[in-house]
C-alpha cells in the first residue's frame, strides 16, 4: 500500500509539471543611457537571447549579486531543478538533483548557497538551501509553506506563506522568529534599491491591486506606491525610482516621483515574436523576461 501511495504522489507531481504552461526565459541588454530625471521612455532593450531554450516550464529567474549569472527553475525528467546560467560563456550547470521539484531559486547572501522552494512528491513544500559546490541540501525554514520570498539583509526573509488567507511574513533565519505582517499579498516581493524598505503587492481588493512600500519590522508603516497594471502582479525595480511591469507582449514603466498614476509604454516584445510576459528580473544592464513558450 505504501508503494502505491508513493507512486500515486509521484504521478500527481508529474502531472502538475506537465500541466504548467510551457515558458521560456529571454535575456536582454538594457540601455539606461537615456534615463534621466524626467523620462523613463528612453530606456531601450536589445539583443534578446533565449537562455532556457528548453521544452516545458522554465521560470522564476534571479541574478547573482555580481550580475554574471542567472538562476532559474528548469524542467528536466518531468520535474524542475535549479539551473545556473553563466552569461558570458552561455554554459549551464545543474545545481539540484533531488526527488522533489525546486522553484524560485535565489543566491543566498553568503554567496555559497542557493535557496529554493522544494515541492516533494508527498506534497511537502518547504524552503531549502543548496550548496553550490556540493549540491547538498537542507531545510532552511521549518513548518512554513513558503511560495515566494525575497532576502532582506543576511538573515531575514520576506516571504509569501500559503494559507487561508495567504500572508506576508518576516522570518529571521538565525533565531526563527516569525512576524505575520500582512494578509492577501501577491507573489512579487522586492528590496527597493537605495533604501531600507521593500515592496510587495497588496491584493486585498480583487479588482485594484496595489504596489506597497513597507519597512521591515514595522507593521504599522506602509505606503501605497501605485496601482498595478490590471491583473498583473509581477514587477521589478530598475532603480530606486523606476518600476517595470509587463502585460501580454508589452513592458511598462512607472516613475515613483511622477505626479501621474499612468504607466508608460517601454517596449513591445511582439517585435521579437514574444508574448505572455510574466516574471521579470533585472541586474546592472541585463533584464530577464519570462514569456510563453513557442
Amino acid at each position: 500500500m505504501k508503494s502505491l501511495i508513493i507512486l500515486f504522489a509521484l504521478l500527481i507531481q508529474s502531472l502538475a509539471i506537465c500541466a504548467q504552461q510551457s515558458t521560456e526565459i529571454y535575456l536582454f541588454n538594457i540601455d539606461y543611457s537615456g534615463l534621466n530625471e524626467d523620462e523613463n521612455s528612453k530606456l531601450s532593450l536589445s539583443n534578446p537571447v533565449n537562455i532556457s531554450d528548453n521544452e516545458g516550464y522554465d521560470n522564476q529567474p534571479s541574478f547573482s549579486d555580481d550580475g554574471k549569472a542567472v538562476l532559474f527553475a528548469s524542467t528536466r525528467n518531468n520535474q524542475t531543478d535549479i539551473l545556473w546560467y553563466d552569461i558570458k560563456s552561455g554554459n549551464k550547470t545543474w545545481i539540484s538533483n533531488t526527488p522533489g521539484g525546486e522553484y524560485s531559486p535565489v543566491l543566498m547572501p553568503d554567496g555559497d548557497h542557493i535557496s529554493a522552494v522544494r515541492l516533494d512528491s508527498d506534497g511537502l513544500q518547504l524552503l531549502y538551501k543548496y550548496s553550490i559546490e556540493e549540491g547538498s541540501s537542507e531545510v532552511l525554514v521549518q513548518n512554513l509553506k513558503i511560495g515566494y520570498y525575497s532576502w532582506f539583509l543576511k538573515t531575514k526573509l520576506i516571504a509569501f506563506v500559503l494559507g487561508e488567507p495567504a500572508t506576508l511574513q518576516e522570518i529571521n533565519t538565525m533565531n526563527y522568529e516569525v512576524k505575520n505582517m500582512y494578509t492577501n499579498p501577491g507573489r512579487s516581493i522586492h528590496y527597493i534599491p537605495g533604501s531600507k524598505n521593500y515592496s510587495f503587492i497588496d491584493k486585498s481588493d480583487s479588482t485594484d491591486w496595489k504596489i506597497m512600500q513597507a519597512v521591515p519590522g514595522n507593521k504599522e508603516w506602509t505606503k501605497e506606491i501605485t496601482s498595478t497594471l490590471t491583473g498583473v502582479e509581477d514587477m521589478v525595480w530598475l532603480n530606486m525610482h523606476t518600476v517595470l511591469m509587463g502585460k501580454d507582449n508589452k513592458l511598462y514603466t512607472f516613475d515613483t516621483r511622477s505626479n501621474s498614476s499612468d504607466w508608460q509604454l517601454f517596449a513591445d516584445l511582439s517585435e521579437y515574436g514574444l508574448n505572455g510576459i510574466t516574471r521579470l528580473a533585472a541586474s546592472f544592464n541585463k533584464l530577464a523576461v519570462v514569456v510563453n513558450g513557442k
